[in-house]
């Protein structure tokens, strides 16, 4: 499944059908041998558009699922990269994901991407388990 294929999904889907989208494409990009980050994020963002239609979290083992694939994309040399991350993780409620993002405000970072990480933190808060509060 493509990113294309992906935007052409529609806005509204049942849990059960946006589920089987997320296992299909994790199942594609688990075992792949070279992975495009930006790709992947967009496609991510696309289907947690998506996903808070459902007005419920990915089911745990999905959701882990998900939260490895996008820990492996951490990235901080790009700030387009940090944002589609932060956007991801917030919208699909990544933990450890989102602990990785938290921890790199102890790192010496561009302006722009310390700005990213702080504004996602102070909208998101302790938080990110918890669907949909922001501070």
């Amino acid at each position: 499944m493509k990113l294309s294929e992906i935007k052409n999904l529609p806005d509204v889907m049942s849990k059960e059908s946006l589920d089987k989208y997320f296992v299909a494409y994790l199942d594609r990009i688990e075992n792949a041998e070279s992975l495009d980050s930006i790709e992947i994020l967009e496609s991510l963002s696309e289907l947690a558009d998506r996903k808070v239609y459902t007005h419920e979290l990915l089911e745990s083992t999905l959701r882990a699922r998900v939260d490895h694939i996008v820990q492996k994309l951490w990235d901080v040399s790009s700030a387009e990269l940090v944002d589609n991350y932060a956007y991801v993780v917030v919208n699909l409620n990544l933990i450890k994901s989102y602990e990785i993002m938290k921890s790199a405000l102890n790192m010496d970072l561009d302006k722009q991407i310390r700005e990213i990480i702080k504004e996602t933190i102070d909208e998101v808060g302790e938080d990110i388990d918890v669907p949909y509060k922001s501070n």
